[in-house]
Formats: structure tokens, C-alpha cells, sequence
């Protein structure tokens, strides 16, 4: 769909494909999420927030809708209302009840928010045909419809309402149909409080959803400069992913995470983007992995899944992934949190390499990496006046294989051990000349250089100017 190759014939039949396969998504969530309901599986995360708030969110994003089917939407609430709510869990029993409406209504249909005897009450009421009274609790069991006196043939499982009703309870409320026999009227009531909140936190804004940027133009520079690395226990999957990072990027592959760390032992790898569930070790324990390894904690991982819960995207996240994408997934969501990530590291690594006082420790993004770099740190600066001291010297004082050493290094810093060396002497040498207590040629043999000429030549490739005028600006 994001080709500009595609025939007006075939872009039709891919959209139908996308609104097919996302309604398949949204039915399967939404029986999982039924059945962690009936389980008691699904864990609840009371928050104080502000109701009203979250209502406008969700109704704005149902009034196209509305509009398509010209129908009346009109919604009357406080500027705000706060209550301790799940908030994942009331966004899907107001959208459940949204969608039933925009289904069945024939012209009109009225939400009402508003506080009565320390209580949350949300009323939203529709002109459809009115579901009589013996049927309005039954309506609220799985795969129950109401369908008698529909005009036209109306989608659907039945599941929606048994899952809002769920949710509702799950809160110690209720939801329910009134008595009223002009219209269908839903009422959802909610305590405003709950003994159990444990994680209070007050909104400091609007709730926004968000909205993945435009990808900026990717220059010949940075096509196949970076290596990528996807873990994929499924071929198809595996295959189409790597199709379309092929032509930015060099591709590595593995079908689980023991593979992957074999070709992370062998291969510099820049990023590494995962499927979570996989056999002999899964993307999760991956993931723990290279982030508590300090050969591997540099390398930023993107873990893709079909688990949507919040509960698995907060065990991702916890465990050091640096995004986390669901599946049914846009690829050009993938690409730009991609190019986001490395971008990100390469504005780090250049006002490190080109700025004399950023300290080698900014370069850390966990702390295994940080642990790593103050050592590194520290044994450079103890044998800094020391002109031989070299790659062999290093890596026997870390304890280190050479190729360990260098792929560390490059894969934080993009340089070799040498090139470090030379960049921490000459940040050295920046510190000494602002602090005008030596001479430039003191300095130059006191951060390792054997003559004032090789010092100053690779100070001003370093920091853009020759000591002596980083002397008078200082």
C-alpha cells in the first residue's frame, strides 16, 4: 500500500485486505481480552485521571464514523472529572459502546457524562430499534444479538458488550440498560475511588494519541552503513521483513535468539529488531541478554509482537527494549523507528567525538554500557603519558579479547580503540589548556604526544582549531 507502483485495481483490493485483516485483529484482541476477563487475567492499573478528558479523546475519533452514516453525535460532560480508572480498560468499554451505537442507530446518538452520589455515570442513548425488555440483560452475554427489526444486515459477534460489561465490573461498577422504552439507553457507573489504586498520578495534559512522523529522506551516506539483525522463528515473516529493509541496510538473520547470538559473536551489528515468542530462547530472554552483556548492551533492539497487552509491553520495555511495535505492524513505522534510533546515537556520538568537555559516560544508555565506559576511562587516563600504550595494553587491563575490545568500542563509539585513545588525550589536553596552568608544549607530552606538531595537527582534526586559539578562547 505505501508503493506509488501500485494499479488503482490492486490498491483497491489491499484496502479491502487491510480493513478485513484489522477487524480480524480487533475480534481477536477482543475475545482475548474477554476471556482474561472471565479468568481474572486481566490485571487492572488504577490511575487517577482526568474522565472527561479521555471521553473527548474517544469520541473524537468515532465522529468521522458518525458523520459517514449521518448520524447526529452530541455529547454534554464537565470541562473535568476525575475518577481512579484503568484507563486501557475504560477507553475499550467506551469504545465498545461507541461502536455498538454507531451500528444500530437510525439518526441520532447522546452521551451524557456526569458525577451523582460519588460515582461516575456515563448514559449514552440511541434512536435504533429499541431492544424490548426482556432481551436488554441478554444482550450483555457473549455472542448475543439483537437483530430483530434491522433493515439492513449488521456486522458483528456479540462480543463487545460482554467485554465492556466485564471491564465494568472489573472496576466494581455496572453497566446496564435503563427502562426507558423510547429509545436504547446504556448506563455505566463507576466508583470514583478505589481502595486498591496504588499508582496514583495526575495528567498533566491532554491525552493525545500518537502519531508516528514523517520519515525523512535517507541519504547515500547512511544506505548499507548499518547492520541490521532480525530474529524471526517464522519464514514468510522473517522474508517479508527483510525485503523491505534490504535496500537501506545490510541484513542479518537468525530464527531464534541462540542464533542471534551466534551471529552477534561473529558480526558487528548496529540494531537488532526481534519477534518475541520463538523457541529455544524468545525475544524477551534475548533481549535480557545483550542488555545485561556488556559486549552487546550498546546494540538498541526493537521487539515486535502479536501480544498487545499493556502487561507485555511494560515487561518489554522493563527488560531494556528501546521501542516496541505489535503486530499487525506499518512498515513504515518500523522504518522511522529505525532511522530514529540510529540517528539518535550517531547526534551522541558526534557531540562526544567533536566537543571537547562532553564526558566519555554521556555515551552510556545502560548500565552495563556505563560500567564499561568508566573503566575503559579510567585506564586511559592513568596511562595517558604513556606514548607506547596501545590496543595489546588495553585489552590485557579489561580482560578482554581484541575483537570483544573493538566491537565494543564501534559499537558505541563508532571508532577504533586507537582513535578512542588518541580522542580521550586530546580531550585531556582540552581540560589542562582551559585550566592555563601549562604550557601547550607541557600539555602535549602530558597527554602522550612525542612533538608539539603531531599534537597540534591532530587537535585541530579533532576540535576544528589549533590549541593556541582554543587557548585565547578560552
Amino acid at each position: 500500500m505505501a508503493s506509488k507502483t501500485v494499479s488503482d485495481d490492486i490498491r483497491d483490493d489491499l484496502e479491502i485486505m487491510d480493513l478485513n485483516t484489522n477487524r480480524l485483529l480487533d475480534l481477536v484482541n477482543q475475545l482475548l481480552d474477554f476471556r482474561k476477563t472471565e479468568t481474572k487475567g486481566f490485571q487492572m492499573n488504577f490511575v487517577d485521571c482526568d474522565v472527561a478528558e479521555l471521553l473527548n479523546v474517544t469520541y473524537k475519533r468515532f465522529k468521522p464514523l458518525a458523520s459517514q452514516k449521518n448520524l447526529k453525535l452530541t455529547i454534554e460532560m464537565p470541562e473535568k472529572l476525575h475518577a481512579s480508572v484503568d484507563k486501557e480498560g475504560l477507553t475499550k468499554i467506551i469504545s465498545n459502546l461507541l461502536t455498538n451505537a454507531i451500528k444500530y442507530s437510525e439518526s441520532y446518538i447522546r452521551i451524557r457524562l456526569d458525577e451523582e452520589e460519588n460515582r461516575l455515570r456515563l448514559v449514552m442513548a440511541n434512536d435504533g430499534p429499541v431492544i424490548p425488555l426482556d432481551m436488554r440483560e441478554k444482550i450483555f452475554k457473549p455472542f448475543v444479538q439483537y437483530k430483530v427489526g434491522m433493515v439492513n444486515a449488521v456486522s458483528g459477534t456479540g462480543i463487545g458488550l460482554a467485554l465492556a460489561r466485564s471491564l465494568a465490573e472489573l472496576h466494581e461498577g455496572t453497566l446496564e440498560m435503563d427502562e426507558t422504552t423510547g429509545e436504547n439507553c446504556f448506563v455505566l457507573t463507576l466508583p470514583l475511588q478505589h481502595a486498591q489504586t496504588f499508582a496514583v498520578k495526575q495528567e498533566n495534559g491532554p491525552i493525545a494519541e500518537t502519531v508516528a512522523p514523517k520519515q525523512d529522506e535517507k541519504s547515500d551516506a547512511q544506505t548499507c552503513r548499518y547492520t541490521l539483525l532480525v530474529v524471526e522463528d517464522n519464514p514468510e515473516m522473517l522474508a517479508f521483513v527483510v525485503r523491505q529493509l534490504v535496500s537501506d541496510y545490510r541484513v542479518l538473520t537468525a530464527a531464534n535468539g541462540k542464533e542471534a547470538l551466534d551471529v552477534l559473536e561473529k558480526e558487528v551489528v548496529n540494531l537488532v529488531i526481534s519477534d518475541i515468542m520463538m523457541p529455544e530462547m524468545d525475544g524477551l530472554e534475548l533481549c535480557e541478554h545483550l542488555k545485561s552483556n556488556v559486549d552487546y548492551s550498546h546494540i538498541p533492539i526493537i521487539l515486535l509482537t502479536a501480544k498487545t497487552t499493556m502487561q507485555a509491553r511494560i515487561e518489554g520495555m522493563k527488560l531494556g527494549a528501546d521501542a516496541y511495535i505489535e503486530k499487525p505492524f506499518s512498515v513504515e513505522y518500523l522504518k522511522v523507528c529505525i532511522s530514529n534510533l540510529l540517528n539518535n546515537r550517531e547526534k551522541l556520538r558526534a557531540a562526544f567525538t567533536h566537543s571537547p568537555f562532553v564526558q566519555t559516560n554521556s555515551m552510556a544508555l545502560t548500565k552495563a554500557d556505563e560500567t564499561f565506559l568508566k573503566t575503559l576511562n579510567d585506564v586511559v587516563m592513568e596511562n595517558m603519558e604513556n606514548p607506547d600504550f596501545g590496543l595489546d595494553d588495553m585489552t590485557d587491563l579489561l580482560h578482554m579479547s581484541r575483537s570483544s575490545l573493538n566491537r565494543k568500542i564501534k559499537g558505541i563509539l563508532d571508532m577504533t580503540p586507537n582513535d578512542y585513545i588518541r580522542l580521550e588525550c586530546l580531550k585531556k589536553a582540552a581540560q589542562l589548556l582551559k585550566e592555563g596552568d601549562y604550557k601547550i608544549n607541557e600539555v602535549c607530552y602530558m597527554t602522550g604526544f612525542n612533538t608539539p606538531s603531531y599534537f597540534a595537527k591532530c587537535f585541530q582534526k579533532q576540535f576544528g582549531m589549533l590549541p593556541k586559539d582554543f587557548v585565547s578562547h578560552s
